[in-house]
């Protein structure tokens, strides 16, 4: 039911400055923010709604913008109360997640790994959704998981597995639901690359690799020799070539599952160290998950893999021990060679969360997906990612590393 509110659009503040490129975008987006605070519920006691700020959370590579906004009540904003998360985005795209919550997340997810959709509302151009706050309620401090990465916290994937995924094998991951479909390269092609039909997307994917080919040559001193990688005598097949040119389709299982969820997406609150909530609930622990525009039916591994890549393109802490340049980015392959083994060093932080990751993903589907699919998934998603402009160094080397040994384990080769 909504509260009352005495809320003006002078009271509604970005701290560190609004996001919108014009006036009128602004007051517009105030409006639905306005309109979204009073649907949603927000109150304490019988006081009225009277302020409220909002900070920038970590936003992935839409045009949304997702806020924490802390509500002020009373005539002298006396008052505090508890946090919500706000994600503004064009029309259309918050009207697909709207949808999306209500038929995959508001009645199939258990309440510990869903946030509540507390209120929707929309404008000619923008639509508005108000979620519940990850953490408790007196405004414990809520990062997403990019931040908690690249702050060097490699306890946190471990956290998210355990309380975030591991109950989704009784509801989107559960075996009953899982379906055996035909071709992993279209569902690959169709998911990450936007041309007009299969050739146009085959196109686009070749092009791709160009931008990995530069890559390889500047981090690991690749050359090109018969249309493959040749980095001093090790000798890697082409990933375009491998995913998508041989014309065999592979066989896969897909399932629900939440469709976008790289460590933007993923919210932790601020919690005790992992062993000492090794049995608690997502929601005692304040990890949930946002963005639901492209939630529905996929490889069973996508969310997984986005997980590890956000890894890699995110953990920073051991980045800095290197002497030079060439040592960084050498040592960047073998790590790599070692995770595509399955034999990755346990005492060093960055590949034991990535081992934890690909444990994750043998406990739910070890028994029923082929584990060759899980490298087809991380080869297709660093090709993907090679379009990105926004990633440093060190990650556009993980990921051209790790797609390079990808290709060669799906290809059969000795690693």
């Amino acid at each position: 039911m909504p509260r009352k509110t005495s809320l003006k659009l002078a009271d509604i503040r970005f701290q560190g400055g609004a996001p919108f490129r014009t006036a009128r975008e602004q007051k517009e987006v105030l409006s639905l923010i306005r309109q979204l605070a009073v649907s949603a519920g927000i109150g304490v006691a019988d006081l009225a709604l009277s302020a409220a700020i909002l900070e920038a959370l970590s936003g992935g590579r839409s045009k949304a913008h997702v806020f924490k906004l802390t509500p002020f009540f009373g005539p002298d904003r006396q008052v505090k109360g508890p946090p919500v998360v706000v994600k503004i985005a064009p029309r259309t795209q918050g009207e697909r997640e709207k949808a999306n919550y209500d038929k995959f997340v508001r009645w199939a997810l258990p309440a510990a790994c869903r946030p509540e959709l507390l209120g929707f509302a929309s404008t000619p151009a923008h639509a508005g959704l108000c979620y519940s706050f990850a953490g408790r309620p007196d405004g414990a401090r809520m990062d997403t998981l990019t931040e908690c990465l690249q702050r060097g916290d490699a306890t946190r994937p471990e956290l998210v597995l355990r309380t975030l995924f591991d109950p989704l094998r009784d509801t989107w991951y559960n075996p009953a639901l899982l379906r055996t479909e035909s071709d992993l390269a279209r569902r690959y092609l169709d998911r990450y690359f936007k041309g007009p039909g299969p050739a146009a997307r085959k196109a686009e994917a070749a092009e791709t690799e160009t931008s990995l080919q530069a890559c390889a040559k500047r981090y690991f001193k690749a050359r090109q020799k018969d249309g493959r990688y040749v980095i001093g005598r090790l000798s890697f097949p082409s990933p375009h070539a491998t995913l998508f040119a041989s014309g065999q389709k592979r066989r896969y299982h897909s399932c629900i599952l939440h469709g976008d969820l790289n460590s933007d997406n993923i919210l932790v609150a601020d919690v005790p160290s992992v062993a000492k909530i090794a049995n608690a609930s997502s929601s005692a622990t304040g990890v949930t998950m946002i963005d639901f525009q492209k939630t529905g039916r996929g490889h069973v591994h996508e969310d997984l893999v986005a997980v590890e890549a956000s890894i890699r393109i995110n953990y920073g802490r051991d980045v800095s021990r290197m002497v030079s340049q060439d040592a960084l980015f050498s040592e960047i392959l073998k790590k790599e060679r070692l995770i595509a083994l399955g034999r990755p060093p346990r005492n060093d932080p960055y590949p034991a969360s990535i081992r934890k990751v690909r444990d994750a993903a043998s406990r739910y589907f070890g028994g029923i997906e082929d584990n060759a699919n899980y490298h087809f998934a991380v080869a297709a998603i660093g090709l993907r990612l090679m379009q990105a402009v926004d990633l440093s160094h060190v990650a556009r080397a993980r990921i051209t590393a790790s797609t390079l040994w990808a290709a060669k384990s799906l290809a059969g080769e000795k690693l």
